[in-house]
């Protein structure tokens, strides 16, 4: 239980850390469009999915942790701009696009690198951990603001032998994820099929102007996932308050995935999204047995403690995820037969179309 505390307790201070470098001072929706937003979004699961199956590494960067932490580099980096600058964003497509291509290149980096660090770490649950993992994020962080720009031309003349985003990084000793090597810019122009406003080049100059940008991670960027996965992995521990079976971790992390196509939530934490969906999937898994104010309590209770205001929060989130998610679940069933062909083919329509 301890452990477990430490570690949510080490999710919050990144948390707060997170929120206050990306505040804009305003409501995200005002420097956002949502409409694409929400197709970049659906364009990163693509891809993403199609990588998986291309390299069938399960323990690969090629998952919905990527997804999730390039949509914080996404929303992050166009909140800190100043507003006029933002709005360029929100009527520039070009300017979106290659911003939106860019972040999910750093996105699958930052992930990759953050899997590698943590089969290094020996148990979750060691006491070394939280206190060991911030010098570790902070070397990461300045590997990638230095270095992500020749990593691109680095990957083609290293292919499998060098499997990380920067100098030297790829020990023997690490997990399987250090032979997957991160597609090079050009590779994901080409399998998007992207428009020629997008080259090679420019997202190498748009590398260097998010990774220079204030709201670049200096640390783990924090999404709801991770505290999914710390309840998850605690489960077999005595005097838990919440235990996540896998079905249930599995609903929350879909849930989860959910809440990042409303742009209304882009202000919320993570912890807040988090508790919404973990409270949500128990109470699915309890077919109505418990009622949800009481599942809501101990899942806050387990994150943050006693806190009503918190509880509120993560009420309102809960009533924003079943709307989406019973949208989603109708939007789905009339694309069915569309949705057949291998995910590859799914992945050549770049993220916005060219026609409104």
């Amino acid at each position: 239980m301890a452990a477990k505390r430490r570690l949510v307790d080490d999710l919050l201070r990144g948390e707060n850390h997170q929120i206050l470098n990306r505040s804009s001072g305003g409501r995200p929706e005002a420097c956002l469009h949502p409409v694409w937003r929400e197709k970049v979004i659906k364009w990163y699961f693509s891809i993403v999915s199609a990588l998986d199956r291309q390299h069938h590494s399960p323990d690969g960067p090629f998952n919905r942790s990527s997804v999730h932490v390039t949509t914080a580099l996404l929303d992050s980096y166009l909140l800190a701009l100043p507003s006029e600058l933002a709005l360029r964003y929100k009527h520039d497509r070009a300017a979106y696009q290659l911003l939106a291509t860019t972040c999910l290149l750093i996105g699958m980096r930052l992930t990759q690198h953050d899997q590698q660090r943590k089969s290094q770490v020996p148990s979750e649950n060691e006491n070394s951990d939280g206190n060991d993992r911030p010098t570790c994020q902070l070397k990461r962080a300045k590997t990638h603001r230095h270095h992500m720009d020749q990593a691109d031309h680095q990957d083609v003349d290293a292919g499998a032998e060098n499997g990380s985003p920067s100098h030297g990084r790829p020990q023997a000793s690490c997990s399987s994820t250090t032979m997957v090597v991160i597609p090079t810019a050009a590779t994901i122009l080409q399998m998007s099929a992207a428009p020629k406003t997008i080259s090679e080049s420019k997202i190498l100059t748009m590398v260097r102007e998010v990774t220079g940008s204030r709201a670049f991670p200096r640390s783990h960027v924090i999404t709801a996932l991770d505290y999914i996965r710390v309840l998850t992995s605690s489960t077999q521990e005595e005097n838990s308050d919440v235990k996540l079976t896998q079905e249930v971790a599995e609903e929350a992390y879909r849930l989860a995935d959910i809440s990042l196509t409303d742009v209304s939530l882009i202000g919320c934490r993570p912890s807040v999204v988090a508790s919404a969906a973990i409270t949500l999937a128990l109470f699915r898994s309890h077919h109505g047995s418990r009622d949800m104010v009481s599942l809501r309590q101990d899942v806050c209770a387990t994150i943050v403690g006693e806190d009503p205001a918190f509880q509120v929060a993560v009420r309102k989130v809960e009533a924003k995820l079943l709307a989406a998610a019973h949208q989603a679940t109708h939007a789905l069933a009339p694309r069915q037969m569309q949705m057949n062909p291998p995910i590859m083919h799914r992945a050549t329509a770049h993220l916005i179309p060219l026609e409104e």
